[in-house]
């Protein structure tokens, strides 16, 4: 095992620890709010494999939901060599919305592309420098770059339903005629956070905003940069996460007074569960005092809702909260979003320059 892997180890080791006592601590008093646990606390510790998520390929695409969902990974070929041939990915999904419930399935992996690319201090499994990075003293390697998908079976209750959020656990085993302890290679470290899509205009932008900052989030656990820019500030977090999609925005910003007015004013937290039950609610903003955070999912059989908060600890987190009717909620409509943001059919060609859904 490598510098890279122990590291890995220990912090998986110490968050598994922690998301114990966490557990433990949720079992016999009541909390207002917990950091979500970034290891699975049902399984045993794995080996950490030298295997991250590929988040860019999912921001990109803007396809209608369609059933299915597509999961990129980037593998660090160097230093495993069981991770050059045929892989089986085994996934537990949690749609957060029902936090306590799970699905695990057996999905294979396909291969995109292998190339090489340089890597000066970041771990073997890290994305390629974006354009505009310097590659001077970068040492080559090879990363495989791969893809795998779920998808509803249409004997069974769907796995997945449009305009929700899940995370996703993942386990890769080596391709044989049947999946076991034997055939377990090791864990992809940290959950990874994805939303569907849906067949509305807002449905599409409130994708768009969680996976901003699912990218986001994932490259801090890491240590990675993703190029944006933004003070460490609840408040400036959210502005930069919507400011792409919400009209009256300036330099790339969302302007909240623009959005919420007495035209179209906040709700209060205790509104959450209906709101929830009408539609969607990832994307939404909450202000309280002293902090202001995004919505994920609500989960009514909990009563707590799943938040992605910046300047949480001075760093960005996935919170799980108990709500509190006293908050503020800014409930995101389509009036809220700017026109022509989306193709009217994003699996061809724009019809005509500039004109969209």
């Amino acid at each position: 095992m490598n510098r890279q892997q122990r590291w890995i180890a220990l912090c998986l080791l110490g968050a598994s620890v922690t998301s114990v006592l966490r557990v433990s601590a949720q079992e016999t008093t009541s909390f207002s709010k917990q950091i979500a646990a970034k290891v699975d606390s049902d399984a045993k510790p794995l080996k950490p494999l030298p295997v991250s998520f590929d988040y860019d390929p999912a921001i990109r695409e803007e396809r209608l939901f369609d059933g299915s969902l597509r999961v990129g990974l980037c593998l660090g070929l160097d230093d495993a060599e069981a991770l050059k041939g045929p892989l089986v990915a085994e996934v537990k999904l949690i749609d957060l919305s029902h936090s306590h419930r799970s699905h695990t399935r057996f999905v294979p992996i396909k291969v995109d592309r292998d190339v090489f690319r340089g890597d000066l201090a970041s771990p073997a499994s890290a994305p390629p420098p974006t354009a505009g990075e310097d590659w001077d003293g970068y040492q080559f390697q090879i990363v495989r770059y791969a893809h795998f998908d779920l998808q509803n079976l249409g004997e069974e209750a769907p796995l997945l339903n449009p305009a929700r959020v899940y995370r996703l656990f993942v386990s890769l085993h080596r391709k044989a005629p049947h999946q076991g302890p034997a055939t377990l290679l090791g864990q992809v470290p940290y959950p990874y956070y994805t939303a569907t899509s849906g067949s509305t205009r807002l449905d599409r932008a409130r994708q768009r905003i969680v996976m901003r900052t699912f990218k986001e989030f994932y490259y801090r656990l890491n240590g990675w940069r993703t190029g944006e820019k933004y003070p460490m500030d609840c408040y400036a977090y959210y502005m930069w996460a919507t400011g792409f999609c919400t009209v009256g925005s300036q330099n790339g910003r969302t302007q909240l007074h623009n959005l919420f007015d007495k035209e179209n004013p906040y709700n209060l937290g205790s509104h959450i569960p209906d709101l929830s039950g009408e539609g969607p609610i990832h994307g939404d903003y909450v202000r309280m005092p002293g902090h202001s955070f995004m919505l994920l999912s609500y989960d009514a059989e909990q009563g707590q809702v799943w938040t992605m908060e910046g300047n949480f600890n001075s760093t960005v987190e996935v919170v799980v909260r108990t709500v509190r009717p006293s908050w503020q909620v800014g409930h995101l409509r389509d009036l809220h979003i700017v026109p022509n943001l989306f193709r009217v059919f994003p699996d061809r060609p724009r019809l005509f320059p500039g004109w969209g859904g």
